[in-house]
């Protein structure tokens, strides 16, 4: 089952979130280490959802397990754009359909706000199953940024990639 994320899914929501960042360092633009103290109360702030900016959640039973979240852009010039950010399939549920699932979910309901052309998304360009993912949905890449995170003395590169509506 798939469905938008309320603010009492918000202690499920950081555990995932902590287990991903934690598991993947090499992914997320966001460490473990400098948000696994971040107050409970300051989390719930990402719950204020409306239809533009939202958290999805799978869930097998009461479990979540899986997440991705929408961030429409806000500025007028810019308002016609939306980002995908927190993708992540608890790892005992990858490679089940799972993530596409999600990300198929977001654009259905992005699809639904006024004068929304595109959706944005970042992936490590070297994390082929996610890369892969995308593109079976329709994502195109458009470009890469170099040396867009540093994990130790370890750069990362994210490749750009956009889902034409």
């Amino acid at each position: 089952m798939i469905r938008q994320l309320v603010v009492s899914d918000v202690v499920n929501y950081w555990n995932l979130r902590l287990k991903a960042l934690s598991e993947h360092p090499d992914v997320f633009g966001a460490s473990y280490e400098e948000v696994k103290d971040t107050p409970i109360e300051s989390v719930k702030e990402r719950f204020s959802s409306t239809e533009e900016n939202f958290i999805l959640g799978a869930f097998k039973g009461e479990e979540l397990i899986g997440m991705v979240g929408f961030r429409r852009e806000q500025l007028i010039k810019m308002k016609h754009k939306g980002i995908i950010w927190g993708m992540y399939v608890n790892s005992n549920f990858q490679g089940k359909g799972i993530g596409k699932e999600l990300v198929i979910e977001l654009i259905r309901k992005a699809k639904q706000l006024k004068e929304l052309e595109q959706i944005n998304l970042f992936v490590v360009d070297r994390n082929q199953r996610a890369k892969a993912l995308y593109e079976s949905i329709g994502f195109k890449s458009f470009g890469k940024e170099i040396n867009a995170m540093k994990v130790g003395d370890n750069y990362l590169n994210e490749e750009l990639m956009v889902y034409i509506i």
